[in-house]
């Protein structure tokens, strides 16, 4: 998968400070997680967004739901 298609298929929400909703698009389905990974949603909030923080947060996602 390219940058902008991971790009694409996570979303991110703030709902504490340091806590994110992580909510991913995987075969067609959305699912989500709590994440602490404030380093990752960072790089993925700079400028260019970073394939190894996505891929963290994509893992971390799929890792939760047990995917």
């Amino acid at each position: 998968m390219t940058t902008v298609e991971l790009y694409k298929r996570i979303d991110l929400d703030l709902i504490y400070y340091g806590h994110y909703r992580v909510v991913i698009k995987y075969r067609g389905k959305q699912y989500s997680c709590i994440s602490t990974n404030t380093k990752a949603v960072d790089r993925i909030n700079s400028d260019e967004p970073d394939k190894s923080a996505l891929l963290s947060l994509w893992n971390e996602c799929k890792r939760a739901n047990n995917l």
